[in-house]
């Protein structure tokens, strides 16, 4: 073992209360007090660690001296990628620092004359939010949170991918808090104070998991600090100033069950410091190699010792090392140098042997030994924060990994990382000069890209005596004269705008979408050939509309606007139906009698069969469960047509008005009118629905003008109709009523944040007739100006989340049913509400005692409740916080199959 003790390294005579090493092993950072003000310096550890190095005049010692804290600094952390160094003291803030990407090295200290700074560090962020001296700071596995301790009692949490951003203050400590530390697993953040407690918190939902007191009872308030730490693998965790038969000691407090029967002894005075490295190191101890962490421990007599688990005596100890109080400790990232603050002003270093301690493993090996440990791996364990208790969970997510690869392998999502900072455009360095025909000069100026400051990848820059730097700007000058740019380009605009395009000016802008497109009028017909509108998929992208309704007149029919359309002459194709292609010549011939519409149908090019009608075709729908076209004719009739052979399979339905919109599914046949829907059994030729009037909706909506926006029919004969209002109804037959099965101008949908959620389900499928209306209905949404001061955000999505449910199972929607009930229990699961979830895996998993030939496995929509609480149980599984409810219906649905 090799000590160093640089007498450079010096905040010139002052105390140094903070050490800490960049994580590849280059800077050295320290945090103090200074002349008049806090001070943080960077230190180059080559000029450290190498003889050669510290002689050589080229190689700096110093790269960096910042002033801008108003008072002491008590901490100096380096992020564990090195991008970030945090800095805290007396003046109550935190500071975070990043070397900029182009630094304007050589320049002098301010108030100094020699002292110059080889790199530029900027402060990125400016923390404030505690009322205290900040005594102790702490980055999160893989950087995304900071913690930072006070006298003012609290522990903040900083957002660190949002700074300054505040995820949650920490309070109940009663004394002031000189400590933080994060578990290596991140499950845990623990804290100790002057109140004779260490605290210990979940990250999960930042409450007290255990608070230790009896090691620390006797303990008085006379350390500065009361920095402890964790060991690399989680497993032990050791606290700073602790007393076991009055005798200062740390306390080894092991993470099964938080007991305390270990200690480091032999300080005479407080411990003031802990800190393990993060590397695990494998020694020899006999005949077989061990797995241990190396753990330094420092007092206020002045003492260091360094320790490792597994063995009762210490690796070393090295009295009288410093002539003031132990601060702070720090390691390299090998796990070899150990690196010694003390109030006096200086510093120590620690170069051991790998015979004496042992080697450090591998990021790969560590990995294995975690998911031994914890079923997770460090890469992981900033998406998981809580650990594994139930090997079922590990099982299940195992399952559940396989079978989202076996379902598209070659599908993978490809995230854009976060830190990939874009290139930089070139910069031109051409000016051009030119000059117009008065004489008068004209430069064409450059862009000059800004130049960002925070660099994703620190390495130490290059030095240079010289700071001046010429420009590289080239000018060039055109000796041309330039005409002032007037061309006749408005002129050519002004000519192009008189001539628009007209697509087809037969139809007016004010009518509205209908099935039916209007054909030209006769003499239009010599002019032009006759257009042929082209309609396929007829039921599901179609739009049928009405006309408003007035105000005033609530009893009034719904009235559509069809009355002028059905009496002129038209033709139209509908292709890939149910045969090649149908088409429809509607007033063909003139007879004394009336006139006849006629209609082809073709197969193959060929006509496979015709058919005439004596009224105009208005609407048309086809069947393919039946093979089957269904006709509407101008008399109020509703034919229904072979489409083989063209055989008409009963008589005509006689309505009692004009058909306005007709659709067909399955075995089932909608037809509306001016004022009813009307649904039929085709298959069995029975009435599900006569002539329901239309004035309910007209009632419920009487304040606003209605138009039908979209008009359906599921799988089992249920009608569906959305508003243009934004509602949407179905018509229960066992209820014999409307019921309301959306409404996206409600305030509750509006403020959901859930809402948007059926946008990965299929809006044109007759399966999803949910979605369907929805994506018609959500064309109306209302933007709120809305505040959420009391939760009623997540009230709104919870609502809305049950609404979709009970509509879904309203429709006999089984694939909608069962995706909102995942939805729904994500939901619970984010928003931690156990209680409901418990009810929610009550009811689907039924009776659980009794005989087993009394119990019968319940269904819904045709699915096994029991197979849904599989399903919802794989995704409380996703989660750490939820594992025990998992395991308490994990087990009665293993024991009931």
């Amino acid at each position: 073992m090799i000590i160093l003790k640089p007498s450079w390294i010096s905040h010139n005579g002052m105390p140094i209360f903070s050490i800490d090493i960049h994580p590849d092993g280059t800077r050295l950072a320290t945090g103090g007090q200074g002349r008049d003000s806090g001070l943080v310096m960077l230190w180059n550890t080559a000029a450290v660690l190498d003889e050669n190095s510290e002689n050589d005049e080229n190689v700096p010692k110093m790269l960096c001296q910042v002033d801008s804290h108003l008072a002491s600094v008590n901490c100096v952390r380096w992020s564990h990628s090195g991008k970030f160094l945090a800095s805290g003291g007396d003046d109550k803030i935190i500071m975070v620092w990043t070397l900029s990407k182009y630094p304007n090295s050589g320049n002098i200290v301010f108030g100094t004359k020699n002292i110059v700074n080889i790199e530029t560090w900027k402060c990125m962020f400016t923390l404030r939010s505690h009322s205290g001296d900040i005594l102790d700071l702490a980055w999160s596995p893989h950087d995304s949170y900071l913690a930072s301790c006070s006298v003012d009692n609290t522990i903040i949490i900083w957002d660190a991918k949002k700074f300054p951003s505040i995820h949650k203050v920490l309070s109940g400590h009663t004394g002031l808090v000189k400590g933080v530390s994060w578990d290596p697993i991140g499950k845990y953040i623990s804290s100790q104070s002057d109140d004779k407690t260490l605290r210990i918190w979940r990250t999960s939902d930042w409450k007290t998991d255990t608070i230790v007191t009896t090691p620390f009872k006797d303990c008085g308030g006379n350390t500065s600090v009361l920095r402890h730490s964790w060991s690399p693998d989680g497993q032990y965790l050791v606290s700073a100033h602790a007393m076991n038969n009055n005798g200062p000691v740390a306390k080894v407090i092991e993470r099964d069950g938080w007991t305390y029967e270990k200690d480091y002894v032999g300080h005479r005075k407080a411990v003031n410091c802990v800190r393990f490295s993060n590397s695990i190191m494998e020694r020899k101890v006999g005949k077989k190699n061990h797995h241990m962490c190396l753990c330094a421990v420092g007092s206020r007599d002045t003492n260091v010792s360094v320790w490792q688990t597994g063995l009762k005596r210490p690796v070393v100890v090295l009295e009288s090392l410093f002539q003031g109080p132990v601060l702070d400790l720090s390691w390299s990232t090998n796990g070899l140098n150990l690196y010694a603050c003390s109030y006096d002003g200086t510093i120590a270093i620690l170069i051991f042997d790998p015979k004496d301690i042992g080697k450090a493993l591998s990021n790969q090996d560590k990995n294995i030994i975690f998911e031994k440990m914890y079923g997770i791996s460090p890469l992981e364990r900033h998406n998981n924060n809580l650990l594994i208790e139930n090997p079922a969970i590990l099982k299940m997510n195992g399952i559940q990994q396989s079978e989202v690869r076996e379902v598209d392998p070659k599908k993978e999502i490809k995230q854009p990382s976060p830190n990939v900072i874009k290139p930089l455009p070139p910069i031109l360095k051409k000016q051009i000069e030119t000059r117009t025909s008065d004489g008068r000069r004209r430069i064409t100026p450059i862009f000059i890209p800004p130049t960002p400051d925070n660099a994703e990848e620190i390495n130490v820059l290059p030095f240079s005596s010289s700071s001046e730097c010429k420009s590289q700007v080239v000018v060039e000058r055109v000796n041309n004269i330039i005409e002032p740019n007037i061309s006749n380009s408005c002129s050519n605009f002004s000519q192009e705008s008189q001539t628009p395009t007209i697509i087809d000016s037969t139809i007016p802008r004010s009518t509205p979408t209908s099935v039916l497109q209007i054909s030209p009028t006769r003499g239009e017909s010599k002019k032009r050939p006759e257009p042929v509108a082209l309609i396929s998929n007829l039921f599901s992208t179609k739009k049928i509309k009405f006309n408003n309704l007035e105000d005033n007149d609530i009893s009034s029919d719904v009235r559509p606007n069809f009355g002028q359309t059905a009496m002129q002459k038209r033709k139209f194709t509908i292709s890939n139906i149910c045969t090649d292609r149908v088409v429809v010549e509607n007033d063909k011939c003139k007879t004394i009698n009336g006139t006849i519409s006629k209609m082809k149908v073709y197969s193959n090019n060929l006509v496979a069969w015709e058919k005439v009608f004596s009224s105009s075709v208005v609407k048309y729908c086809t069947n393919k469960t039946l093979s089957l076209i269904v006709v509407a004719l101008n008399d109020c009739t509703i034919h229904v047509i072979g489409s083989k052979n063209g055989s008409l399979i009963c008589p005509p339905y006689v309505l009692s008005s004009l058909v306005t919109s007709i659709s067909s599914n399955n075995h089932y046949l909608l037809c509306m009118t001016q004022n009813s829907l009307s649904v039929w059994n085709i298959y069995k030729q029975e009435c599900v629905l006569h002539e329901e009037k239309l004035n309910t909706l007209v009632c419920s909506n009487k304040n606003k003008p209605v138009n039908v926006q979209k008009c359906m029919l599921t799988e089992n004969g249920t009608s569906i109709i959305t508003l243009t209002t934004g509602k949407s109804y179905m018509f229960s037959i066992s209820a014999k009523c409307w019921m309301m099965i959306g409404d996206s101008g409600d305030s509750i949908y509006s403020n959901s944040s859930q809402k948007n959620k059926h946008i990965g389900l299929n809006k044109t499928s007759g399966k999803y007739p949910l979605s369907v209306m929805q994506a018609y209905s959500s064309k109306y949404k209302s933007n709120l100006d809305f505040k959420d001061t009391e939760g009623i955000s997540e009230l709104c999505s919870k609502s809305f989340l049950e609404q979709q449910m009970s509509a879904a199972l309203a429709l006999e929607s089984d694939k909608e049913y069962r995706y909102w009930l995942m939805t729904y229990v994500s939901f619970l699961i984010e928003r931690e509400d156990n209680d409901r979830l418990r009810y929610l895996c009550q009811d689907l998993l039924g009776v659980s005692h009794g005989y087993s030939s009394h119990k019968k496995v319940e269904t819904v929509i045709g699915m096994s409740k029991h197979e849904l609480l599989r399903e919802v149980l794989g995704i409380i599984a996703g989660s750490r916080s939820t594992q025990r409810l998992f395991t308490e219906f994990h087990d009665q649905l293993q024991q009931m199959s």
